[in-house]
């Protein structure tokens, strides 16, 4: 290429990083549903939430807490620091790979390619976005400095070692690590079969699935359950078609963003699905390295493992934490067959088109966030402001905005932990049905109303808290009086109250 394309393209390419970082800013965004539970559980030093053991998360949440309390902006930047480091592991991951197996372009520029690719890849937003789901990106983050210790042991003893250690901090991060093993075990069948095995190389192997072992047994002594029934009801019950189901969401959502209708999904999942094997059959037309490929398909498609009992929402952002592990290896299988198939123009303009394809889906993934923000804050700062109030009542609670969560069992938690002197009671009257209806469209609006309107006396209620129990089921007896009490009232674009 001549030296004015070079500089185009590095242009082009520095354009969508900027980019990227303005759509990845953490500002506008709040603490979203599950977050209300686990920063305070994390203050005080609860390891074990949810039945799991993630300290590693809960040590970054006691970190955010100590230098920016309850301002949410402190917690969204350490999460795009997170995604930032990441990235960067990535590329060099995708270095050490090529090296590995020998596959050497004749300059370092591929390796940032993935990187950037993998930075801007829009379908694993809920990892950056959600506070609480950095689990995604954290245990990502171990996991793949696992991988370029265990690349480079060879070197050092200490890699070796460096490698065991960044998989235990996995292992404390995201139950996804749980992978690694099995993954470094393939790496290593795929670079050089079983004739020559060294002891060295014996030692480490068992050293680590030693580790993974002890690890398990401990995490179901502390827990009393090694898989609860949400995580793994599928595996326990030996559910082939629900596994198979999850498995083609998975692997769809890798490729597709959410859609609102199942016939466009499925129509959208088969043109991309014949693109891909078009893809396969031009790369091997061009006899590269097949090796490789087969390798980072089976990592790809094997790093859903972990997921297949939970699945992901085709609908909207939920469950997008999911795919960010996955996403390494998918953002380095493209990378690697485009270069391989294309001269370096024709790999550029295809890489720049993608490139900017996904900074578009980012953009709506991000308004899908702000708006859920948007939401709680506003619900929050208006609580605030009735602390006279004897009771607030909440009338077609939001659950999701488009898979971004919003209160789902937060309300309670937000209310302990940001307001722990309040003297109100809250009671849910209904909540909405976006946990099993989808919206079609997306309003980016949120604003706050106020009006005198009259509402039945008697109220039926599906949940209540007086500051002491919380989720206590009630039915109807409950009296409301607009003089002592206030409602709120949500719909899509707005939250009405009566006070």
């Amino acid at each position: 290429m001549y030296k004015a394309e070079k500089n185009t393209i590095q242009i082009l390419l520095l354009c969508i990083v900027l980019i990227g970082v303005y759509y990845y800013r953490p500002t506008n965004l709040y603490f979203l549903g599950d977050d209300f539970f686990h920063i305070p559980e994390s203050v005080k030093n609860i390891w074990i939430q949810q039945n799991s053991v993630r300290p590693i998360g809960n040590i970054s949440l006691l970190i955010d807490y100590f230098f920016s309390n309850s301002n949410a902006l402190g917690y969204h930047i350490t999460n795009l620091l997170i995604h930032t480091l990441n990235s960067f592991l990535v590329a060099v991951l995708s270095k050490k790979l090529f090296n590995y197996f020998l596959i050497l372009p004749s300059t370092n520029w591929l390796t940032w390619i993935v990187g950037i690719f993998f930075f801007v890849y829009p379908f694993h937003s809920e990892a950056v976005f959600w506070i609480i789901g950095r689990s995604g990106s954290l245990g990502a983050l171990f996991f793949v400095a696992a991988l370029i210790c265990f690349l480079l042991r060879e070197r050092s003893l200490l890699y070796s070692i460096a490698s065991i250690l960044f998989f235990q901090l996995a292992i404390f991060s995201y139950e996804s690590s749980w992978l690694f093993p099995l993954f470094i075990c393939l790496i290593y069948f795929f670079k050089q079969g079983l004739k020559k095995i060294l002891r060295s190389d014996i030692i480490y192997f068992a050293l680590v699935w030693l580790l993974l072992l002890i690890n398990l047994f401990l995490i179901s002594k502390a827990t009393l359950n090694l898989f609860s029934n949400y995580e793994a009801s599928a595996f326990i019950h030996f559910n082939i078609k629900l596994l198979f189901q999850n498995f083609i969401k998975l692997f769809a959502r890798t490729l597709l963003p959410p859609f609102f209708s199942n016939l466009y999904f499925i129509v959208a999942l088969i043109v991309t699905f014949l693109i891909c094997v078009l893809l396969i059959i031009l790369f091997f037309k061009k006899k590269a390295n097949t090796k490789f490929f087969y390798l980072l398909s089976v990592l790809w498609l094997l790093s859903y493992l972990p997921y297949l009992s939970i699945g992901i929402d085709t609908h909207g952002t939920e469950g997008e934490r999911y795919l960010y592990l996955p996403s390494v290896f998918f953002c380095l299988w493209l990378v690697y067959i485009l270069y391989s198939i294309s001269n370096t123009r024709h790999f550029f303009i295809s890489i720049i088109l993608l490139m900017s394809f996904q900074l578009y889906f980012l953009q709506k993934s991000r308004a899908y966030y702000v708006k859920a923000s948007d939401i709680t804050k506003t619900t929050i700062n208006q609580i605030k402001l009735l602390e006279s109030k004897e009771k607030l009542y909440f009338d077609n609670l939001p659950q999701y905005n488009k898979g971004a969560v919003v209160f789902r069992r937060g309300l309670y938690n937000a209310i302990r932990w940001l307001y722990p002197n309040q003297k109100y009671d809250v009671v849910v009257v209904s909540i909405d049905d976006s946990d099993i209806k989808p919206r079609d469209k997306h309003i980016n609006v949120f604003e706050v109303l106020y009006s005198d309107k009259n509402f039945p006396k008697a109220v039926t209620a599906i949940k209540e808290w007086n500051g002491i129990e919380q989720n206590k089921i009630r039915g109807g007896g409950i009296i409301f009086n607009p003089k002592k009490d206030a409602w709120f009232s949500f719909n899509e674009w707005s939250l009405t109250i009566v006070r």
